[in-house]
């Protein structure tokens, strides 16, 4: 039996994460170094490779099988199977976590181990912690005889969502999940006989998440209904191959953020320059408000108080967003063909401030009348509950006091009139419908800011 060592590696210069297939690891070198490293073995022969990739939104699940054959003497082998993660020194939580890890040889449960090691790099100024979680179990082998070997896990995509200080939504970044073919060459002489890939990304083209796929050649789209397939003989796991799946979900994380840190504030009554105001909130989407460009809506709402705070001041409840049904939700054919706003004015009436001086480290109350902003649409999907959000209202008021006045913002306790003036319209007749308006608070410790 011939043994050859090599050295173990980062397989990616990038630092983008590398989920990696599984191969023979010398588990003892682990044990004595704190390091691992591969095996090539070359009495054992990968006969095939079955993988099955599937993302649902944030999540990939994962499960390779492999028929392996033993060509020597009854043997034992360590088999391990690496998941890499990152954290930078501007970034203190990971990005990425395994769900669950299951192993099953000939279809039967087998136990794994579990480990880690952790190595630092350094890539345009910044360090890197490189994480490899080690998932290892021994294999027997009999002479001769082959042997199914399935693995089966779930892992959180790599993302990096930033929630700026009284921003309405995040600014979700771009979703990343590597698989990395290479590992598994240490069996035999690193020629898979019959490579199978089924990549099922239905779900991202379901919600139409713009997706980008690199590495691995010769992946069909042949129904395009997302699921990609690839059928080859003789595969060559040497040549570093791996599967980059890099795509935009921003929409839905969006609307988690809507739906579990936030929460409708009560609108008290509502009025417009056009006719049947009362539809804009009577939650159907089927009464649908029917304006043009120089219209308005005038809101009534009354903040709240929510109880104190660890320090003692009293914690208002304030709208922070504003959401609409952009269009007429009465059919499919008037959503189509109806104009919707595409931008609009808001003013919020007199607004009571604590603002804090930079210079003198003191703080005084304030007041913020009739501000105006204007604010570009971002339109989110179709089937999407809210069709599209507004510049959230209090990062606004951030950025004038921030700018124009040379103070920090503290805390904004209440308003009570909201003005939404229609600037522009999609259609050339200059007409807009709204189905339906929301307004928003956050759920109490459910915030990302730092009002308290």
């Amino acid at each position: 039996m011939k043994n050859l060592t090599l050295l173990f590696f980062l397989f990616f210069q990038t630092l983008s994460l590398a989920f990696a297939n599984g191969g023979v690891v010398d588990e003892n070198y682990f044990k004595k170094t704190g390091n691992i490293r591969l095996l090539q073995k070359a009495d054992i022969s990968l006969l095939k490779e079955d993988l099955r990739i599937k993302i649902v939104s944030d999540t990939t699940f994962i499960e390779v099988t492999y028929l392996l054959k033993n060509n020597g003497n009854t043997q034992s082998v360590h088999y391990g199977f690496p998941v890499d993660r990152y954290k930078s020194d501007w970034r203190d939580e990971p990005y990425t976590s395994v769900l669950y890890f299951e192993a099953f040889v000939n279809q039967k449960t087998k136990k794994h181990e579990h480990w880690k090691t952790e190595q630092t790099e350094k890539e345009n100024d910044k360090n890197y912690e490189i994480i490899r979680e080690w998932y290892g179990l021994t294999l027997d082998f009999k002479k001769g005889r082959t042997q199914t070997l399935t693995i089966k896990y779930a892992i959180q995509n790599y993302r990096s969502d930033y929630y700026y200080a009284f921003y309405f939504i995040p600014d979700p970044s771009e979703r990343r999940f590597v698989y990395d073919l290479f590992p598994s060459s240490s069996w035999g002489n690193g020629i898979v006989s019959d490579l199978s890939v089924t990549m099922d990304l239905s779900d991202l083209k379901k919600h139409e998440c713009s997706t980008e796929i690199t590495g691995l050649e010769g992946l069909e789209n042949k129904n395009q209904d997302g699921i990609y397939t690839l059928q080859t003989q003789n595969f060559d796991l040497k040549k570093e191959s791996f599967i980059s799946i890099t795509y935009d979900n921003s929409k839905r994380a969006i609307d988690y953020c809507l739906k579990n840190v936030y929460k409708f504030f009560p609108i008290s009554s509502i009025s417009s320059s056009a006719e049947n105001a009362e539809y804009l909130i009577d939650n159907d989407p089927n009464t649908v408000w029917k304006g043009k460009e120089g219209d308005w809506i005038k809101i009534k709402v009354q903040s709240r108080n929510r109880g104190k705070n660890k320090h003692g001041r009293a914690y208002f409840a304030y709208p922070v967003g504003l959401a609409f049904l952009n269009g007429d939700y009465s059919s499919k054919e008037n959503f189509e063909t109806l104009g919707k706003a595409k931008e609009i004015t808001v003013q919020l009436d007199t607004i009571p401030l604590v603002r804090y001086f930079r210079e003198q480290g003191s703080s005084e109350g304030a007041y913020l009348e009739n501000f105006i902003f204007t604010s570009s649409l971002w339109f989110l999907e179709g089937n999407n509950p809210y069709e599209v959000i507004t510049t959230p209202l209090t990062s606004e008021i951030w950025q004038y006091m921030e700018n124009d006045m040379g103070m920090y913002l503290m805390g904004i306790h209440k308003t009570e009139e909201i003005v939404i003036k229609i600037k522009k319209s999609t259609h050339s007749n200059k007409e807009v419908s709204i189905s339906e308006i929301y307004l928003f608070e956050e759920m109490k410790n459910k915030s990302f800011f730092f009002r308290e």
